[in-house]
């Protein structure tokens, strides 16, 4: 083999490889990006299930329909209403349309709320247990309150309001979603 020719071998092979690690990367990048987007579709899921929770809850207390008479459990019902997490209203309609599936997924939500309240006052920071009270509040309590008053309340700006929610949703998305909740850094 002449100097040409390995030289030649050298550049197809260094080639070789750095295309290689590049569609590798490529596919890393690719699958962290999927990642993020499930999380963040999870992440807006749990707030709109916050949101709406009252109206949930009332829907759900109102109806004659029997959770036992649906074989349906609340993680893949949540996960097939994925495909409507871009569109809110369809969301949160299509919770509605079904009295089962509503019940079975606020029966889901509020023990997680629970979860959530116990690990927040099991906590020994004050901010822990300052995030439940502000979703408690802002979402779950029969009268709700303003971002203003709970600010006023708790002795904080509002913006900490707004970003104990986010917080707070971040650890509820985790317990409601399970691992697929967590966000990978």
């Amino acid at each position: 083999m002449g100097k040409s020719t390995l030289a030649q071998a050298e550049i197809i092979k260094l080639a070789a490889e750095a295309g290689a690690k590049a569609a590798l990367e490529a596919l890393e990048k690719e699958k962290k990006k999927a990642h993020k987007s499930r999380h963040d579709r999870r992440l807006r899921n749990t707030k709109l299930l916050l949101r709406n929770f009252r109206m949930f809850k009332e829907h759900t207390e109102n109806a004659v329909f029997e959770v036992s008479q649906l074989d349906e459990n609340a993680i893949d019902i949540l996960d097939m209403m994925w495909e409507y997490s871009n569109d809110s209203e369809l969301f949160v309609e299509s919770i509605k349309k079904s009295v089962a599936r509503t019940k079975i997924i606020m029966t889901h939500v509020i023990d997680m709320l629970a979860l959530y309240e116990a690990y927040c006052m099991k906590s020994t920071k004050p901010e822990d247990s300052r995030r439940y009270r502000v979703i408690n509040k802002l979402y779950i309590s029969e009268q709700p309150m303003t971002v203003r008053e709970i600010a006023t309340m708790e002795g904080i700006d509002e913006r900490t309001v707004y970003k104990d929610v986010d917080a707070a949703c971040e650890r509820l998305s985790a317990l409601i979603f399970g691992i697929d909740g967590l966000k990978k850094d």
